[in-house]
């Protein structure tokens, strides 16, 4: 756990490295106001379907000696900048 735990938050920090100097109680806000939302809860709902819809096939290459791929990937929706031709 402790390895995942600092994986996850390595790469928090690294997309948002304005969070590293945050006290503790600021970045329990931080995470209370943008990451623990009902949109962020819906997003971490489809993703957590897409593991489950994949556990069986997972389950039987694990039994069969095969290192299991991850799940896909959620395709990232960008933004198009405007142009001001």
């Amino acid at each position: 756990m402790t390895n995942r735990l600092c994986k996850r938050m390595g790469f928090i920090e690294k997309l948002l490295p304005a969070t590293i100097p945050l006290t503790e109680e600021q970045f329990k806000t931080f995470v209370e106001q943008t990451i623990a939302t009902d949109h962020s809860r819906r997003i971490l709902d489809g993703l957590t379907a897409q593991n489950a819809a994949t556990a069986p096939h997972r389950a039987r290459e694990r039994r069969r000696g095969v290192t299991p791929s991850p799940p896909p990937k959620p395709r990232r929706q960008h933004r198009r900048a405007a142009h001001n031709d």
